[in-house]
Formats: C-alpha cells, structure tokens, sequence
C-alpha cells in the first residue's frame, strides 16, 4: 500500500519534458545523497507552487486497528470531530484470523464493531481483500476459481451483511492486484492479468448490487500508477481496454512520490486517466515524514487536479501508523514529542 517518496522535478510544459528529465534525475540524485533540498526548492516552487487543500474532496484510510490509538468509537470520532473529514476508508480483510477453515463461518466481529462505529455523515468505502491460508489449496475453490471462491465466499456474505449500513457508501474490489510482493495475487491469478481481475471485478458488482442497487463498486487500484513506470500504468491501461470502467462507479487509482514526468510524457499518466469517464479516486496517497505532508498535499495534488480534472477525491494515506516520526506516513504516530503531523495541526486548527 505505501510508496517511497521521490522528489524527482519536472516541468509542467510537454515540450520541456525530455530535455529536463536528465536534469530532475540529476538533481535528484544529488539531493537525495547530501539530504539538501535547497538547490531543488526554487525550481519547484515555480512549477509546482503549494496551494491551499480543497478538504472539501479530503479522504483519509483509518483502519482503526491499533488500539494504542484509542478504541474504533475514539478513533473514527477524532477523524470525524477533530479532522472534521467525512470520507474514510477501512479494511475488511479476509485471512485466518475470519474463516480458518473452508467449513467455518466467518467471524465477522471485529468488522461489525467497525460498522457500528462509523459516525453518522460519514461516507466510507470498504476495501475487500485478502484471502485465508486454505485458499492455497485449489480443492478448497468453487468451481476451481479462485475468483469465483473469493467472490461467493466473502464478497457476498460482506455485502448481505451490511446492506442496511447507510455510512457504508463502497466496496473496492481488492487492492493492488499487479504488486508481485503479495503472493495471494499469484494465488488469485491476476498478478498477470489484467483480465483475470476484471472478471472478478464483473462478479463482485453483480452480487453487491443483488443486495443493495445503491451501493457503488470501485475497482482495486495498482501500486501508485506513477512510480516503477511503466509497469503499472500498463496493468491499469489493461483493465480500462477490458471492459472494468462499465462495472464501477469511480475508477481508483494510487499515487505516491511526485515523478511528474510521468504524468506529462506522451501516453502517461495523464493521458490515460483523461480518457476515464467515470470520477477518479486517489484511494491513496501520501507522504513519509511528519513535517513532509502538508507541503506534499499542496504541491503534489493540486498539479494531479489540474492535469487530471476528472479527480473527484483524494484519500490520504494514513490516519494511525506506529513506525517512527521520521518514516510515518501517519498523521499520528506513537514517537514521544512528535505524534502528529503538520498535515494533522493545520486539518485541526484550520
């Protein structure tokens, strides 16, 4: 789910891109090994100036799964009445710890506490993932598709049970299918293909809108589509040519870093997410580092609007992580002395 941040510097004119691209990754490089912004500062300010936050747009992902952060209840109302921020995005994972065998029922528990708590006026998408160890064995599948399996035994019985949940607004169908790090991407067949997904994606929306019509789908988004070029931009270009923009109702993609050269070569990013029809959702993005993601938020997202109108909504990633201050992409984080972010002080205060 988390990206490296880069600060890789490009020129927002499409004609300038070649002849800059050599020196941004100069630059770069050069930064990153003296930890001196400085000589990168000016350039940036002038083409990629720091704008004020349309909070009006703002998400946030608040798994509310670390009780050092306070209850699911505290957690969800600090978001809601400290953050004054609506959107949010939780995780209902399925693994072991759910359904340890094919035979047993789920225990859906720790996600019916999630339920319950969301405040009223809040807007949240549910992402489903995940599978349980015995999914590895192809004799547990129904009708040998691991798709098929992952759609009737979990998609479906989610979607039945919270079908009355009104704060609940969205399911998002897996995450980042293409990353060759999560090994149930192999096992679910679609690390490889776009259409393997796709055809997953088809089936969850069909059983979501059995139970409730009103209910959206968003599809999974890659790993950050700007980074490991073009890699992922690829598998997301495959699933727009098969056919997935006809079974969601806003296309989710990942963004983290800047590499601006690569939304604005021929073919990027840009060009591609222009010809979706449906809203686009940055279901993430982020940056690491306590006092680094106020200024990534008004740099990097308002050059993402305005290359790409059709953005509707921008989730930051993430609302509690417990490593370092230094490293978190948290707005809070348990480091004694820092344990908020800049971006936590101005939502607070604003």
């Amino acid at each position: 789910m988390r990206r490296q941040l880069s600060w890789v510097v490009m020129p927002g004119i499409r004609f300038l891109i070649t002849a800059i691209l050599a020196f941004s990754c100069c630059l770069a490089t050069q930064v990153q090994a003296q930890h001196d912004r400085s000589q990168s500062y000016g350039l940036i300010d002038s083409l990629f100036p720091r704008k004020p936050i349309d909070t009006s747009i703002l998400g946030i992902n608040a798994f509310v799964n670390d009780p050092r952060f306070g209850s699911i209840e505290q957690q969800f109302q600090e978001v809601k009445s400290t953050l004054r921020l609506n959107y949010m995005r939780v995780l209902f994972a399925w693994d072991d710890n759910v359904q340890p065998t094919r035979s047993a029922r789920p225990n859906f528990s720790f996600y019916d506490d999630i339920a319950s708590k969301i405040p009223d006026g809040s807007q949240v998408v549910v992402v489903l993932t995940g599978i349980p160890s015995w999914m590895n064995n192809p004799s547990n599948w129904v009708d040998g598709s691991p798709r098929k399996t992952f759609v009737k035994l979990w998609v479906r019985k989610v979607a039945a049970r919270y079908f009355k949940n009104k704060r609940i607004k969205a399911y998002q169908i897996w995450n980042e299918p293409n990353d060759s790090g999560n090994p149930h991407n192999t096992t679910m067949g679609i690390q490889d293909s776009p259409s393997a997904y796709v055809e997953m994606l088809q089936q969850a929306r069909t059983v979501v809108r059995k139970q409730k019509k009103k209910k959206q789908v968003i599809n999974a988004a890659t790993t950050a589509i700007n980074q490991g070029y073009p890699r992922a931009l690829d598998y997301n270009n495959a699933m727009l040519a098969a056919g997935a923009e006809q079974f969601v109702d806003a296309w989710a993609v990942h963004y983290y870093g800047s590499h601006y050269e690569n939304v604005l070569r021929p073919g990027g990013v840009e060009d591609s997410l222009n010809q979706v029809q449906k809203p686009i959702w940055l279901t993430e993005s982020g940056a690491q580092g306590i006092n680094e993601q106020r200024e990534y938020v008004e740099r990097t997202w308002p050059f993402l609007k305005e290359r790409i109108p059709g953005i509707a909504r921008f989730y930051l990633y993430q609302f509690t992580e417990s490593t370092d201050a230094s490293e978190t992409y948290g707005l809070k984080n348990l480091t004694a002395g820092f344990e908020v972010s800049d971006l936590y002080i101005y939502l607070r205060d604003r």
